[in-house]
Formats: structure tokens, sequence, C-alpha cells
């Protein structure tokens, strides 16, 4: 069953980050869109050829906004909590449960896997979530969070440099998070 309009909408009143201290709260639609900026500019530094062809660059747009739009029924899923479900049920729980609650986004997922287009938006995601901890996270658990996604963010450059050698990954990685103020990325 496809999510509505009215359910999409409701991005804007999802709330994320309920299990770590925050100043301000970050809706979905806000992450999403943030999102969506910073996979076109990662796409645009890395001079992916896709931005060239239209339905290319909407997809990378689609799945931007898209990405974690299961939350409207779900609410925010943290990290770790996906991590345990995904070993709870052997494969992988988080994909089957975006095509029980929404078909048409599931099938979307499964068109951009092992596409520059998911490392784009996987890539953004993770830095987009450093962004708005390293701007708007308080206290220690934060502070351990945001290493954590540092950590995670380098391993995700070195794997998707493996696969697309030609694609100056780290380099378009270092410019965007310079571009917008991160600190402490070990590229």
């Amino acid at each position: 069953m496809s999510l509505t309009t009215y359910e999409q909408l409701r991005a804007c009143h999802v709330r994320r980050w309920h299990i770590v201290q925050t100043t301000r709260e970050q809706t979905l639609a806000e992450h999403s869109f943030a999102v969506s900026v910073l996979a076109g500019s990662l796409a645009a530094k890395m001079r992916w050829a896709g931005l060239l062809h239209p339905d290319k660059k909407l997809m990378l747009l689609q799945y931007a906004l898209s990405h974690d739009l299961l939350e409207v029924r779900t609410g925010d899923m943290p990290t770790p909590f996906k991590g345990y479900l995904q070993i709870a049920g052997g494969a992988d729980v988080i994909t089957k449960a975006n095509e029980l609650v929404d078909y048409e986004q599931a099938s979307v997922d499964r068109m951009v896997k092992g596409t520059e287009v998911e490392m784009f938006v996987k890539i953004a995601d993770l830095v987009e979530a450093i962004f708005f901890l390293q701007d708007n996270g308080t206290g220690m658990h934060a502070a351990d969070v945001l290493k954590e996604l540092l950590s995670i963010l380098v391993n995700a450059v070195i794997h998707f440099e493996r696969i697309w050698p030609s694609m100056d990954v780290a380099g378009a990685v270092r410019e965007v998070c310079r571009d917008i103020g991160i600190k402490g990325l070990l590229l």
C-alpha cells in the first residue's frame, strides 16, 4: 500500500533525533531537503555524467527526497535499532518493511541499488546528520554519535571509492564538508 499524498506531507511533522539530545527539533522534511541539496552538490563535484540526463537527475532528486519517507509511518528509526532489526531478522528487515508499507518506494530503492544515485544519497545522508549534530547536538551522547557518524562516513567513502575508482569521492566529500563547515573529518 503506497503512502498517500497526505502521509507524504506529514514528513513536515515527523521529528528526528529522539534518542539524541539536540538544541532544536529537526523534521523529516527538513532532513530530506538537505539530503537532496547535498546529493546534488556531491554529484556535481564528482562530475557525474547523470546530471546531464534529465531522467537520471530526476531519479537522484526523487530518491534523495524520498529515501526516509517510510518514517512517516514508523517514526525516526535510530541507526542502532536498524542494525538490531537486521541481526534479528537475518535478511534486510528494513527492506522488507519498506516493501510492505510502500511498494512504490521499495521499487525506487531497488532501481537505485548499487548505483551512483544510491552512493550520493547515502553519503549526503551521513553528511547531513553530521552537519545537523555539529550545529545542534548537545551533551556527551550527541558528541559520541557525531564521532561515530564521522567514522561511518570515512568508511563509506573508502567503500565507494573502491566501487567507483574514477570518481573523486573523497575529494568531493572533503570539499562539500569544508563548504558547510564540518570539522573533524579525517579523509
